[in-house]
């Protein structure tokens, strides 16, 4: 669900158009993680935006202006679900790993037209890292389709990456040395993907949508890391009121 739950939020922001969402999304999505199979699930899609105050799934939070201004500042609070349970790997070592829980950020952000940047930290003492995020997404109506192409480059600071990426000397003793401890560096990723929206009727809409989350290479030297990118897909319906 962690990887899945990513690919939600990419979605729900571009397709907030009306003052409440409500819909289901299926998403699949690859793992990073070594032994360890992609993931399928079904999640709500849940959004409610007033000139100031949204709620989109996983955000909530405040803009300073109304939402149709051409640049903003928002403050609020997120879900960070990118994690890892260890017990959805086939590898018996890495099931002795600690879990790389969910957590809370605090966010503040700027947008001006298509573009928006961000930083977000850890409030929930779960790794007390943060994260810098510039991303841009823009709507092309094609029809009865609106085709949302979108890009986002996100630094991640040690404390985060160590979060998702590292091994402890404790969890390395718990698994008798067979994973050794890592400590990882700072990292970066760069997602694209593409969404499409197609209107069924006036208020109910169907969502598709893919994208591709590409780490540096570095992660790769973790002993708990397989693979250095991710490709989500994801499927719904939402009805607007």
């Amino acid at each position: 669900m962690k990887k899945a739950y990513l690919a939600l939020l990419l979605t729900t922001s571009a397709i907030a158009q009306a003052e409440t969402n409500l819909g289901i999304i299926a998403a699949k999505s690859g793992s990073l993680y070594k032994d360890t199979d992609s993931e399928s699930t079904f999640l709500p899609n849940l959004s409610y935006e007033s000139d100031h105050f949204f709620l989109r799934l996983p955000e909530v939070g405040y803009r300073f202006f109304p939402k149709q201004s051409p640049q903003n500042i928002a403050i609020g609070l997120s879900y960070e679900s990118t994690g890892f349970d260890p017990d959805d790997s086939d590898n018996a070592n890495i099931r002795q790993l600690d879990d790389r829980d969910a957590s809370i950020m605090a966010f503040a952000s700027y947008q001006l037209g298509p573009v928006t940047t961000k930083v977000a930290q850890d409030v929930s003492g779960e790794h007390d890292g943060y994260y810098a995020q510039i991303s841009a997404g823009y709507p092309i109506p094609l029809g009865s389709w609106r085709v949302i192409p979108s890009i986002a480059y996100r630094y991640m600071d040690s404390k985060m990456s160590n979060h998702l990426f590292g091994v402890s000397q404790a969890e390395s003793d718990r698994t008798g040395g067979a994973i050794n401890a890592y400590d990882t560096e700072a990292v970066s990723s760069i997602r694209y993907g593409v969404r499409g929206v197609y209107s069924l009727s006036d208020n109910i809409n169907l969502l598709l949508g893919i994208s591709h989350t590409q780490f540096d290479d570095k992660i790769l030297k973790s002993p708990i890391i397989e693979d250095n990118s991710i490709t989500s897909l994801l499927a719904g319906v939402t009805v607007s009121f």
